[in-house]
């Protein structure tokens, strides 16, 4: 399984009566990495996504560029600014769907990376730019395979 891990792209500030969506430079730059990130041929079966405006905004442009069908466009809770790495990873490792996206938030996607590469999540050392994403491969441990961020594309 390769599963990506994508954080939301650029936000609006939010007001008392709406929620922080994608400002239109978000919207953008993540159009862009996911036009880039198909290129790669990521084969991916399931997007999971944070129930945070910003993030379902940000995987709904995931869901169009990749054509992914709406069974398999996921909300996923423990993906929230609140999330909780040590229950949200036992749910990755029980999915046998293929390839999995999950888009979210900081610290949350440094947290599960730590967790992946060094097997605690106390060890955060990967970059999570607004729109940006990142590849682990899992064999018999998680491997990084690449990422990548708005500011490589032009």
């Amino acid at each position: 399984m390769i599963l990506y891990l994508a954080r939301h792209g650029q936000a609006a500030k939010p007001s008392a009566d709406q929620p922080s969506g994608l400002t239109d430079l978000g919207r953008a730059q993540t159009r862009l990495v996911a036009e880039a990130f198909v290129q790669s041929n990521p084969n991916v079966a399931q997007i999971w996504y944070s129930p945070k405006t910003r993030a379902f905004q940000t995987a709904q442009i995931y869901q169009e560029v990749l054509g992914i069908s709406a069974e398999n466009f996921i909300e996923t809770e423990n993906l929230s600014l609140d999330g909780d790495v040590d229950s949200l990873y036992p749910t990755i490792l029980e999915n046998q769907k293929g390839n999995l996206l999950l888009v979210s938030h900081q610290p949350l996607l440094e947290e599960l990376s730590s967790l992946l590469v060094t097997g605690s999540d106390h060890f955060p050392h990967i970059a999570f730019p607004t729109s940006g994403i990142v590849a682990f491969e899992r064999l018999s441990d998680w491997k990084y395979l690449r990422s990548l961020d708005p500011s490589q594309l032009k």
